[in-house]
């Protein structure tokens, strides 16, 4: 999957998400996210599926796990949950850290 693709798919679960999701993300992320992703490529999200079962690029996964640690979280201790998820699959943990760096490249 090119990198492209993996921000059509986040761009497709964010516009699903509640609002209030969109309105902790910096502008600019969300910029990057839009004018990136490959409109050609249209990912569905079904509201009724669990987004785990929705067939995500492991890419869009770790890019939004990367955004809800950095964003979403409502506490301390919902943050520090979410990094011991990621850091018990270290494959995971450094996919997250290499989107993380291509997402805020050049952004900020």
């Amino acid at each position: 999957m090119n990198q492209k693709q993996v921000y059509s798919e986040v761009y497709a679960v964010l516009s699903a998400l509640n609002n209030e999701y969109i309105q902790k993300t910096p502008q600019h992320i969300l910029n990057k996210i839009n004018t990136e992703r490959d409109r050609n490529y249209l990912f569905h999200v079904k509201e009724d599926v669990p987004l785990t079962e929705q067939n995500l690029s492991p890419e869009a996964i770790a890019m939004l796990a990367a955004l809800k640690l950095d964003y979403w979280c409502e506490n301390e201790a919902e943050k520090e949950e979410l990094e011991l998820i990621l850091k018990a699959n270290d494959k995971d943990i450094n996919l997250s850290s290499n989107l993380k760096r291509i997402l805020f490249k050049n952004s900020q």
